[in-house]
């Protein structure tokens, strides 16, 4: 095969980004990219068709270059069948792709999508491992299966960086990771830790060298990135030689709870000393949530949208004030209002 005929092949399009100029890429970089988006294909193959799974039928070629800024067509020399007569390599670009769309488009979704599709922890952990990469280059990358050079194909979104580690993090993944959370205690003496409550609400020991006291005591009870070493005992996790820690001051949504956004909106984080409460917050669109973890700060964000859009649909414009139908347009940008009002129906008529 050849890959001339009418075979779908696998797009990766490489947008402008320090490793892209004038439709011409790195061969270091490009090298990088293909040989993570090959296993990410091995990945899904073997989890889905497991020791009946061979490779040479999703062992991706190219042998062109087209504009793109660079896109490159990959196609695997020999494609078999499987028992119902279905191309496995056809089966698995699909599976790539919608796993990247839900990424991009409602990551809420994300984990419960990739269960569906890659039956077990360590296929889950290692198809995250072979996105990560690629999720930390400036140049955006796209893939598609088609017969000819399509316009856009699934992003693979880089600013999902931090999420993906969590997940690998929830997976029990270990390695060098970053975590994000909140530092809720400093202890140790010879050996000094601080506690980092996680998003999902786990407690993992965070041991620090000595030069990083200064930053540690001044990030107390914030939001903060994590990276180091992680390492899974029996009941508990714990980072090893913590080697970066910085402030999370924002924090971007795709999604409220149960409610989609048109487009992603920034919140910026804080947390209330006094009453110990997590906190998101958006002044523009008038959304403050605070929660005794993150859930239940996502919860108060959900609850608070929900009033919004009862106010502005239930009551006419001329019962709000100027301020208000400046939030109330805002708001539009973000929320589709009816769409939300029908998920409430739903959601409270199950109550």
């Amino acid at each position: 095969m050849d890959g001339s005929g009418s075979l779908k092949k696998t797009w990766i399009m490489v947008h402008d980004g320090s490793i892209v100029k004038n439709h011409s890429i790195e061969c270091l970089a490009f090298a990088n990219i293909v040989t993570n988006i090959q296993r990410a294909v091995d990945t899904i193959g073997i989890s889905k068709y497991g020791k009946d799974y061979n490779k040479e039928d999703c062992r991706l070629y190219f042998n062109e270059l087209k504009e793109g800024s660079v896109a490159v067509p990959a196609y695997p020399l020999s494609c078999g069948t499987d028992l119902n007569g279905e191309m496995p390599y056809l089966k698995i670009m699909d599976c790539f792709e919608s796993l990247l769309t839900t990424l991009s488009n409602d990551p809420n979704s994300f984990e419960s999508e990739l269960e569906k599709e890659v039956s077990d922890t360590q296929s889950r952990i290692g198809f995250i491992k072979s996105i990560i990469p690629l999720t930390q280059l400036d140049s955006q990358i796209e893939i598609k299966a088609a017969v000819k050079q399509p316009k856009h194909g699934s992003v693979i979104p880089n600013y999902q960086n931090k999420y993906l580690n969590e997940l690998l993090f929830e997976l029990g993944a270990s390695g060098i990771l970053t975590i994000h959370g909140v530092i809720m205690g400093i202890r140790g003496d010879k050996k000094r830790y601080f506690i980092l409550k996680s998003k999902k609400n786990k407690t993992i020991k965070c041991y620090y060298a000595p030069e990083l006291e200064s930053t540690v005591k001044e990030l107390y009870k914030k939001w903060v990135y994590v990276t180091g070493n992680l390492v899974h005992k029996q009941k508990t996790s714990h980072l090893e030689s913590v080697t970066n820690i910085e402030e999370q001051q924002s924090e971007s949504l795709s999604q409220i709870g149960r409610y989609p956004l048109k487009k992603p909106v920034e919140f910026k984080t804080c947390y209330d000393l006094e009453d110990n409460l997590w906190g998101l917050v958006n002044d523009e669109l008038a959304l403050n949530g605070y929660g005794t973890n993150y859930e239940n700060t996502i919860s108060s964000l959900e609850e608070e949208l929900e009033g919004h859009v009862l106010s502005f649909t239930e009551c006419p414009d001329e019962q709000h004030s100027e301020g208000s139908l400046k939030i109330k347009n805002e708001l539009k940008k973000y929320i589709d209002f009816q769409a939300v009002l029908a998920e409430m129906d739903k959601k409270y008529g199950e109550e």
